[in-house]
C-alpha cells in the first residue's frame, strides 16, 4: 500500500473503547484512499483522505495525535502487480 492509493475496507468492526474514543471509522466496503501510511507500535496503520478525527492524547501524555486505522482493514482497489503482469503479457503478444 502507498499513499494516494484507493483500497476499500474489509474490516469495520471496532471494540467498544475504540467506538468511544473515535467517532470517525471506516465502514466495510466502502472506497477510501490512503492520505498516509506508518508504522504504530502495534504495526502499518494508515490515515484515509475521506476520513478525519479529533485528536487524542497520547498514552504517553506527550502530545496529541490522530487516531489511525490498521492496513489489515483494507485491501487495495487493484492489484499493482495483477497490472503489471498484465502489461508484460500484452507487451510479448503485440
Amino acid at each position: 500500500m502507498k499513499i494516494g492509493q484507493e483500497v476499500i475496507c474489509v474490516d469495520d468492526q471496532f471494540l467498544p473503547q475504540q467506538i468511544n474514543l473515535i467517532p470517525n471509522r471506516p465502514v466495510k466496503d466502502k472506497l477510501y484512499t490512503i492520505r498516509d501510511i506508518f508504522t504504530t507500535r502495534m504495526g502499518k496503520a494508515v490515515h484515509l483522505e475521506e476520513i478525519t478525527n479529533p485528536p487524542l492524547e497520547h498514552p504517553s501524555g506527550m502530545g496529541t495525535f490522530e487516531p489511525s486505522f490498521a492496513v489489515n482493514r483494507f485491501r487495495p482497489l487493484v492489484d499493482d502487480s495483477i497490472e503489471v503482469a498484465v502489461e508484460e503479457e500484452v507487451a510479448v503478444m503485440a
